[in-house]
C-alpha cells in the first residue's frame, strides 16, 4: 500500500471475535456477585443464630437465678414471720409476768399493810393505847365532784370490850372565796346524823360517797371521835385534801 508522505495515518488493529466469551463473562460476574451474596447470608444467619443460642442460654440461666431467688425469698419471708410471732409470744409472755409479779407486789404490800394493822391493834407501843384513827382515804368517784371515802377507827389494846360514841366528820375549804366548813350528813345522803355512830371492839370502817357542791373547793378533812361510858375518850384528827383544789 502506497504511502503519502506527509499526510496522517490511521492505525489499524485486527481482533479475533468470539460471540460467547462476553456471555460467559457477565455470567461469571453475576454468579460470583451470587455466592458472596448468599454466602453472607448464610453467614449472617449463622452468627445470629449464635448469638440467639447465646443468649436463650443466659436467660434461662437467670430465670434459674430469679427462681432460685423467689424461692429464697420465700423462705426468708417465711422465717422473719414465724420469729415475728415468736418474739410477739415472747414479749406478751414477758408482759405478763411483769403484770403478774406487779400484782403479787400489789397484793404483798397489801398484805403487810394489813398484818401491821393487825399487829398495830393486837400488840402497839405502850404510848400507843385505846380509841384510835388509823387512816382517812379519799378517792375520786366516777362523776364530776364526786368522792368514796373511807375512815377506819380502832381501839388498841384495850379491846376487851366494845366502845362506843360518835364520829364527826367535816370538810373545810372555800366557797365563793369564804371559808366554808361542811359536815359530812351534807355530801352525803345516806348521813342523817351530825355524827357517825360507832360500836365496836378491835375496828370499824366507816365508808360511803360523798358529793361536792360545784362551787366548793376542799382543803381538809376533820375527824373527831368521841367515845362514850366511863374511860370516855375524845380523838382529834386532820388531813390534808389529796390533790387540793380539785373539786
Amino acid at each position: 500500500m502506497a504511502v503519502v508522505k506527509g499526510s496522517q495515518q490511521d492505525r489499524l488493529i485486527i481482533r479475533h471475535y468470539k460471540p460467547g466469551q462476553r456471555f460467559r463473562r457477565f455470567l461469571f460476574t453475576l454468579i460470583l456477585i451470587a455466592a458472596v451474596g448468599v454466602g453472607g447470608y448464610f453467614a449472617g444467619v449463622y452468627d445470629s443464630m449464635s448469638s440467639i443460642r447465646q443468649l436463650t442460654s443466659e436467660r434461662d440461666s437467670l430465670q434459674t437465678e430469679l427462681l432460685q431467688g423467689e424461692r429464697e425469698i420465700t423462705r426468708l419471708t417465711q422465717r422473719v414471720g414465724v420469729l415475728e410471732k415468736g418474739g410477739e409470744v415472747d414479749r406478751k409472755a414477758t408482759e405478763g409476768i411483769r403484770q403478774t409479779v406487779k400484782e403479787l407486789k400489789a397484793h404483798v404490800a397489801t398484805l403487810e399493810e394489813e398484818v401491821a394493822f393487825y399487829k398495830g391493834i393486837m400488840a402497839p407501843s405502850s404510848n400507843d393505847k385505846g380509841l384510835r384513827i388509823s387512816k382517812i382515804n379519799i378517792q375520786p368517784g366516777d362523776a364530776a365532784g364526786q368522792y368514796s371515802y373511807s375512815i377506819m377507827l380502832t381501839q388498841v389494846a384495850d379491846n376487851s370490850s366494845y366502845i362506843t360514841g360518835l364520829a364527826a366528820v367535816n370538810f373545810v375549804g372555800t366557797q365563793a372565796g369564804e371559808k366554808v366548813i361542811l359536815p359530812l350528813r351534807d355530801l352525803d345522803g345516806d348521813i342523817a346524823d351530825l355524827g357517825v355512830k360507832f360500836r365496836f371492839r378491835y375496828f370499824q370502817e366507816v365508808k360511803g360517797t360523798l358529793s361536792l357542791p360545784a362551787q366548793f373547793v376542799p382543803e381538809q378533812v376533820q375527824v373527831v371521835l368521841q367515845s362514850t361510858g366511863n374511860k370516855a375518850q375524845r380523838v382529834e384528827e386532820s388531813i390534808e385534801w389529796p390533790g387540793t383544789g380539785e373539786a
